[in-house]
């Protein structure tokens, strides 16, 4: 069993600490987990001790990691999942810091799909913005919301196609590649041909 001979804490990051057992380096751990396993100078720490703290520590650094992520920007549970497992932080680690994420509301796909909705609902059609958010690992029980974020997106919808046609022409070309803008951007395709019949003064034939 060693003997804790110094415990001296990180110039470069404060919050951890390097541990030293009979005289030479043991590990670094977070100062927070010193404190909770009760580590002091001239106490003995056998291995299953050590494993414990390191345990600790290792759940508090990725929490911490997560939380300075989302603190940057808002991120999906899944984006979180995948970004502390690609630092090397294994699965119970990972799986322990984002419930603890939950349970602070750093992390809330919900909440995530109201902002992303939000953001997104005058320059995107529900469409788009549903397949964007599966991309981010939106669950399919969190997709349904966004009709209830979103609610008609009519004029979101002429706003964009005045856009593309300024300028323009509505000759039948020009309508056909204004349809297949507005449905590339996710918009529902009632709605693509309502903006484009504005802009027609025949009724649109199938072709759109």
């Amino acid at each position: 069993m060693a003997k804790i001979t110094q415990i001296k804490q990180n110039v470069k990051n404060k919050n951890k600490a390097s541990v030293f057992a009979d005289g030479e380096f043991l590990c670094s751990v977070t100062c927070e987990s010193i404190v909770n396993g009760r580590l002091k100078e001239g106490d003995e720490i056998d291995e299953a001790k050590l494993k414990l703290v390191l345990e600790e520590s290792e759940k508090q650094l990725a929490f911490q990691k997560g939380v300075e992520s989302v603190c940057r920007n808002l991120k999906t549970q899944k984006q979180i999942e995948e970004m502390l497992t690609k630092k090397g932080y294994s699965p119970d680690v990972v799986k322990n810091a984002v419930e603890k994420m939950k349970e602070y509301r750093y992390v809330d796909d919900e909440e995530y799909v109201r902002c992303f909705c939000e953001t997104y609902k005058n320059a995107k059609g529900k469409k788009r913005i549903k397949y964007e958010l599966k991309l981010k690992g939106i669950c399919d029980e969190n997709l349904v919301l966004i009709d209830e974020f979103i609610d008609s997106q009519e004029e979101a919808v002429f706003k964009a196609a005045e856009k593309f046609m300024k300028n323009r022409n509505a000759d039948k070309d020009t309508l056909q590649k204004l349809f297949r803008h507005l449905a590339g951007k996710g918009f529902e395709f009632d709605l693509c041909r309502k903006a484009v019949e504005n802009f027609s003064s025949d009724e649109v034939s199938d072709d759109f």
